[in-house]
């Protein structure tokens, strides 16, 4: 069972590898099934995110992610910092 999980953990990681997309490409996947992440605190997240999006600031991103996202569908994760 251990090796199975680790197996499937590589598997997640030789696949899934973070990429700049460009604004054609976030709709295309939105439209697609895509979960918009947000990973600004929830405060900033209140006060201005694009629609639809998800709440997950990115102190929590890596221990809440498995439980809050679906893994089947894609993910496109995002910082809205106007700083």
């Amino acid at each position: 069972m251990r090796r199975q999980i680790q197996e499937e953990e590589e598997e997640v990681r030789r696949v899934a590898r973070p990429q700049e997309i460009h604004r054609d490409q976030v709709r295309r996947l939105l439209d697609e099934g895509a979960q918009l992440v947000e990973v600004l605190p929830a405060k900033e997240y209140e006060e201005d995110h694009l629609p639809g999006a998800i709440n997950l600031p990115l102190r929590r991103l890596e221990t809440e992610a498995r439980q809050i996202l679906d893994p089947g569908r894609p993910v496109i994760v995002y910082c809205w910092d106007s700083a």
